[in-house]
């Protein structure tokens, strides 16, 4: 299962929305989260990437 939480963008401005596995203390891209409860309508491309890519794989695997 994968969920979606706010962390700083890859950029290092601003937030986005990244993509986490269950489990997991970063993003699919790698970046750390945060728990503050800020809003945004951004999503980290490179999560959105991976997740793609997992999601296309043939039995989809399980969260990394």
């Amino acid at each position: 299962m994968y969920e979606m939480r706010i962390g700083t963008a890859a950029t290092g401005t601003g937030l986005v929305w990244h993509v986490v596995g269950h489990d997991q203390s970063s993003a699919l891209c790698g970046q750390p989260l945060q728990e503050a409860s800020d809003e945004t309508d951004r999503h980290c491309l490179s999560c959105m990437s991976v997740f793609q890519e997992l999601m296309q794989r043939p039995g989809r695997a399980a969260a990394t």
